[in-house]
C-alpha cells in the first residue's frame, strides 16, 4: 500500500492531485450542503411547509445509500478518473434540471438523483489519495482533502442568498450547476489514475468482493465507530444551537456562534489530526482514533454535568474541541477503513462504510430529537450517544490486542 503513492508522473504530481480532489470535492459540497438555504428559497417559490422543506435535504441524502457502493465497485475496475469526473459533471446537470421544474413531487425525485451523483465524490477522491500518497503522508494529505466539505457549505451559505435575493431563485440554481460541472471537468481534465491491475480487479464478482468485506472482520470496530460518531457530527449541526439555548440558557444568535466555532473546530481537527496520526504516531490511525472518542465523551459529560457553573468562554472552547474532535474524527477514520482494506477494492470498501453512515445521516438527528423531546430534556440522549461512541473505542481497543 505504501508504494502506491510513488505510481504515475512522479513524487511532485500527487500534490496537484491532492488539489484537484480537494476542489472536486468542494464543488460537489456546494450543491449538496448548498441544499440548506436552497431548501428555504423552495419553500417560498413552492409554498411549503416545515417538513416538505425539510424533506428537501433529506431527499439529497437519501440519494448516495443507492449509489456509493456501485461508483466504488466501478472506481476498483476502472480508475477514478471518469467515474467522479462524469458524476459531478452528471450532478451538475441533474441540479440545472430543477431550473425547470414547477412540481414540489418532481423537484424531490430530481433531488434524489442529485445525491446519487454524488455518491462519486466521497468515495472517489477518498480512493484518489490513498492511492497516490505513501502511508507517512497518507492522513494529512487525506485531512485536506475533507476540508473541500466545509469549504464548500460555506462558500454555499455566503453566496446562494446573495444571488436568490438580487437575481431570483434561477440564478442561484444556475450557479450550482455550473460550479459542480466545473469540478468534473477540470477532474477529468487533469487527474490520471493510479495503476490498475485490471487482472486482479476483474478476478472476483461483485459479490465476491462484498463477502470478502463481510469477512474482514479488521474493519468492523472501524464501521462502528464511524455510524456512531458520523451521529455525534450531525447532531452537533443539527441540535447543539437547541442544547446550547435550553441548557445555558443563551439566545439563539449567540447559540449559533458557537455552533460556527464548533464548525471551525471541526475543518481544523480534520487536518490536524490526521498530521498527528502521519508525524506523533508514525502512520498509526488506531490510537488517536481512540484518543479522540474518549475526550469527544469526556467534553460530553462536562458539557452535561456543568452547565450552571461554566462561563461564556469556557462554553466556547468546550464548543471549539467538540466540534475539533467530533467533526475532525473523519480524516482518520477514511485512511484507517481503506489501510485495512483489500488494495484492491479500496473504492468498493470505503463506498460501503460511508452508506452505512448515510444511513445514520439521515436517521440519528431526528432520533435524537425525539429522544430529547421524550425525556424533557438532553441527559439521556447525550449518555446514550457517550456509551454507544465509548463501545467502539473499547472494540477498537480489544481488536489491536488481539492482532
Amino acid at each position: 500500500m505504501g508504494d502506491l503513492g510513488m505510481k504515475g508522473n512522479g513524487v511532485h504530481y500527487k500534490w496537484l492531485i491532492l488539489i484537484v480532489a480537494t476542489f472536486s470535492q468542494t464543488c460537489a459540497s456546494f450543491v449538496i450542503f448548498g441544499m440548506g438555504p436552497m431548501a428555504a428559497f423552495y419553500q417560498q417559490a413552492f409554498n411549503l411547509t416545515q417538513f416538505e422543506t425539510g424533506l428537501i435535504v433529506s431527499a439529497v441524502n437519501i440519494g448516495p445509500i443507492f449509489s456509493m457502493i456501485i461508483f466504488g465497485d466501478l472506481m476498483d475496475r476502472y480508475g477514478e478518473r471518469w467515474v467522479v469526473g462524469l458524476g459531478s459533471i452528471l450532478l451538475g446537470l441533474n441540479t440545472f434540471i430543477a431550473y425547470s421544474i414547477d412540481s414540489y413531487i418532481v423537484l424531490l425525485i430530481n433531488l434524489v438523483f442529485v445525491g446519487i451523483w454524488y455518491g462519486t465524490a466521497q468515495p472517489g477522491g477518498s480512493s484518489a489519495i490513498v492511492k497516490w500518497f505513501p502511508g507517512k503522508q497518507r492522513g494529512l494529505a487525506m485531512g485536506i482533502r475533507q476540508t473541500g466539505i466545509p469549504i464548500g457549505g460555506a462558500a454555499a451559505a455566503a453566496s446562494l442568498p446573495f444571488f436568490f435575493h438580487h437575481f431570483g431563485l434561477d440564478s442561484a440554481i444556475l450557479l450550482q450547476a455550473i460550479v459542480a460541472m466545473a469540478g468534473g471537468l477540470i477532474f477529468l481534465f487533469i487527474y490520471k489514475n493510479s495503476g490498475i491491475d485490471e487482472q486482479q480487479t476483474k478476478q472476483y464478482s461483485f459479490k465476491e468482493k462484498l463477502v470478502r468485506i463481510k469477512n474482514n472482520s479488521q474493519l468492523y470496530p472501524v464501521f462502528f465507530i464511524g455510524i456512531t460518531m458520523v451521529s455525534v457530527q450531525l447532531i452537533i449541526v443539527t441540535h447543539l444551537i437547541g442544547f446550547l439555548k435550553d441548557a445555558f440558557h443563551m439566545n439563539l444568535g449567540l447559540a449559533g456562534s458557537l455552533l460556527s466555532l464548533a464548525l471551525v473546530g471541526g475543518m481544523f481537527g480534520r487536518v490536524i489530526l490526521a498530521w498527528i496520526s502521519d508525524n506523533l504516531f508514525q502512520g498509526n490511525r488506531s490510537k488517536p482514533l481512540q484518543m479522540t472518542i474518549w475526550l469527544t465523551v469526556f467534553i460530553i459529560i462536562i458539557l452535561l454535568l456543568s452547565s450552571t457553573h461554566l462561563s461564556l468562554w469556557a462554553v466556547g472552547l468546550l464548543c471549539f474541541f467538540f466540534g475539533f474532535l467530533g467533526i475532525g474524527w473523519y480524516s482518520l477514520f477514511i485512511v484507517m477503513i481503506a489501510e485495512r482494506s483489500d488494495h484492491r477494492f479500496i473504492g468498493l470498501t470505503v463506498s460501503f462504510a460511508l452508506t452505512l453512515n448515510q444511513f445514520f445521516i439521515v436517521a440519528s438527528p431526528a432520533l435524537f430529537g425525539l429522544l430529547v423531546d421524550w425525556t424533557n430534556g438532553y441527559i439521556l440522549p447525550f449518555g446514550l450517544l457517550a456509551a454507544a461512541i465509548s463501545i467502539g473505542g473499547i472494540w477498537l481497543k480489544w481488536t489491536e490486542k488481539s492482532r
